[in-house]
């Protein structure tokens, strides 16, 4: 699919859709750029943090989500995701956006699920170490717990 295809679609389609050893990815059309995002099943202990919580993962330009299922992701999953609208980085802005965001989200990089993929797996890699590491201290907590209320 090439990125006018991508630009074709209508916001919140998923364009891609997969799981790798727990984590829930999808490449989504988002209203100003292609997005990514990594979902954890609700009951995970790394869900219901905000993305500002979490170390830095090698996700584009950072996290800029998080949050629960909704119209556009699907549910029971917490997501946490990031976008490709950045500086270099081709939007999906037409004529209905103002000239000032259209030149805040001016560059040349046409980002194609394809791409966003290859970008995407250190964040994935990261991701899954996030979450053995919750699941890790969610366990250690609860041996804690007893402990102390024996």
């Amino acid at each position: 699919m090439n990125w006018q295809e991508i630009k074709d679609k209508p916001t919140g389609t998923i364009l891609r859709d997969e799981f790798q050893e727990g984590v829930r990815f999808i490449v989504m059309r988002g209203p100003r750029a292609i997005c990514a995002y990594l979902g954890v099943p609700i009951e995970h202990p790394l869900a219901g943090f905000s993305y500002d919580d979490l170390p830095s993962i090698g996700a584009h330009g950072g996290l800029t989500f998080s949050g629960e299922g909704d119209k556009f992701r699907p549910g029971g999953f917490y997501w946490y995701g990031w976008d490709y609208g950045h500086l270099g980085d081709k939007s999906f802005c037409d004529d209905t956006y103002s000239d000032a965001l259209k030149a805040l989200h001016h560059g040349d990089k046409e980002w194609l699920v394809e791409d966003v993929a290859k970008d995407s797996w250190s964040a994935i890699y990261e991701f899954k170490g996030l979450m053995k590491l919750a699941e890790l201290i969610a366990e250690a907590a609860l041996g804690w717990r007893r402990k102390i209320h024996e």
